[in-house]
């Protein structure tokens, strides 16, 4: 070969090396920084990005816009214990036994996401505002800082006895002592959203009478019972002596805009220590709220309504994730995965868990909601149950205060919804007594309200298998930390102000 065409050849091979390289898919850059926020009882449809035409969240607004919106993101348990139980060991309520309520402690034994990113060099503090969180609970294992709210007085003098602006206070500490020698795994959670709807005074009638307000329709209010679920309120939750549904959506809807702006402080802070940079930002909820639908009033976790299940899910990291819209169904059990690749964690095809990691959706090149991508609605066109990247997801949810397994279980695809209730108490709400399978269009019954089941028998057919193939399907073994012992640890008994913090928000009596 003549030394013109070995150049030629070589030429030839770098060229090809150029395109493979362009093609790649993008990858994370080596140990960024990893900010979570979450935020309590937060619904998807109640923040502007989402749709809402209120402007209750700017900040979180901007936070969509430069990043990735994940349109469809579902929670696996609408109640904040077992939701973060799924989200930090990525796997399911069924699977990893942190179900139905308030107080059932994480075994000591349990791998969870702050452990790994602590071994992996990270630092690790959080800062929470829910008692469900209490260190009792062992929702602190991996973290060097465990910051509560609640059994802390406010650090500093300009913080007021509100949630949001003592959870900024107590993150500010922490980031004093961030010196950027070692990335950072930063957890704020925010309480605000959360029942009873009361915002400092300065934000409370924000969106009192403007042009979304009406006065009906009336709450029923049994002032012989101090609170109620189902049909109404009871003497105790009433606010300012009113009676009128809209009243009480504005005051939630300001609670989101006082903890939007105590975000967009908490970012500032960051920003200015240059503690932004290199930092991959996700925010998301651990449930949403019924604010009257299904004559279900302030609470979650009974019922596995969108309203409750349905929460915003935004990754943000300029200059790495490209903005878009992923409008495919997505479950939040597949966050620590994400977070875990994120950090160089080497994950088996990308799976850790029960969850799969979001790279390849979070850099795909396309609409992943587009029309082109959605499958055929038939028996055969169905992807086998589980996690999987990409279109025609499938997203499951358990809820309900139902014993022995037999809470309600739920699958949505990217157009239908199916429920299933075996228990004639969670019946008579749903579907009726005697109908134990309730299917929705979500896309042309948002709400909710209409069994679809005769209506579409092969989706109806195509979502049942799927559902009782993954109810069905082998217990999961939840991973457990070796150096623990593999057994689970009692955890201490729970804290008076913890009880206390419990009570006020209704938790327990």
């Amino acid at each position: 070969m003549g030394r013109t065409g070995g150049i030629a050849r070589i030429a030839s091979l770098i060229l090809v090396v150029s395109i493979l390289a362009g093609c790649s898919k993008p990858r994370f850059p080596d140990r960024p920084n990893i900010l979570l926020i979450t935020v309590d009882t937060l619904r998807a449809d109640h923040l502007s990005s989402y749709g809402y035409p209120r402007a209750t969240s700017p900040v979180i607004d901007r936070l969509a816009a430069e990043g990735m919106r994940f349109d469809s993101a579902s929670v696996q348990w609408p109640k904040t214990g077992p939701s973060f139980a799924s989200i930090f060991t990525a796997t399911y309520p069924k699977d990893n036994g942190i179900v139905r309520k308030v107080g059932v402690p994480m075994p000591q034994a349990f791998r969870m996401l702050a452990e790994i990113l602590r071994s992996q060099g990270y630092e690790t503090h959080a800062v929470v505002s829910n008692g469900a969180l209490g260190s009792e609970f062992g929702f602190g294992q991996g973290f060097e800082t465990y910051l509560e709210s609640w059994k802390s007085p406010p650090p500093t003098p300009d913080a007021d006895n509100t949630a949001a602006a003592t959870v900024n206070a107590l993150a500010n500490v922490i980031i004093e002592g961030l010196d950027g020698k070692k990335p950072y795994f930063l957890w704020v959670h925010y309480l605000d959203p959360h029942a009873p709807y009361t915002p400092p005074a300065e934000w409370s009638d924000r969106f009192q009478n403007d042009e979304w307000y009406s006065p009906e329709p009336k709450i029923d209010i049994r002032k012989d019972r101090p609170r109620r679920q189902m049909t109404g309120i009871g003497s105790s939750q009433v606010l300012d002596g009113r009676d009128e549904l809209g009243f009480y959506v504005a005051r939630y809807d300001a609670e989101i805009a006082y903890t939007d702006h105590h975000i967009g402080r908490l970012l500032a802070t960051l920003e200015g220590k240059g503690l932004l940079d290199n930092t991959l930002t996700v925010l998301t909820s651990d449930h949403g709220e019924s604010l009257g639908e299904h004559y279900y009033y302030f609470d979650h976790g009974r019922f596995g309504y969108q309203t409750c299940v349905h929460v915003p899910l935004i990754v943000h990291f300029p200059g790495v994730i490209p903005a878009g819209v992923d409008s495919d169904p997505v479950e939040l059990i597949h966050l620590t995965p994400t977070l875990l690749e994120a950090a160089g964690v080497a994950l088996d095809d990308g799976t850790w868990m029960q969850g799969r990691s979001l790279g390849s959706r979070l850099f795909a090149e396309r609409d992943l909601g587009s029309p082109e991508s959605s499958p055929e609605s038939s028996e055969t066109s169905a992807p086998a149950p589980g996690p999987a990247p990409g279109p025609a997801t499938y997203a499951f949810t358990e809820a309900g205060y139902g014993e022995n397994r037999q809470w309600l279980k739920m699958v949505r695809d990217r157009r239908f919804k199916l429920t299933h209730a075996t228990v004639s108490s969670d019946q008579r709400w749903i579907g009726g007594n005697g109908v134990p399978w309730i299917l929705y269009d979500l896309d042309n019954d948002p709400g909710e309200l209409e069994n679809v089941a005769e209506d579409f028998p092969k989706d109806f057919r195509r979502l049942r298998r799927q559902l009782l193939d993954w109810w069905n399907a082998p217990a999961f073994d939840v991973e457990i930390d070796q150096e623990a012992g593999g057994e689970p640890q009692e955890p201490p008994e729970m804290d008076e102000k913890t009880r206390d913090q419990l009570k006020a928000l209704g938790y327990l009596q």
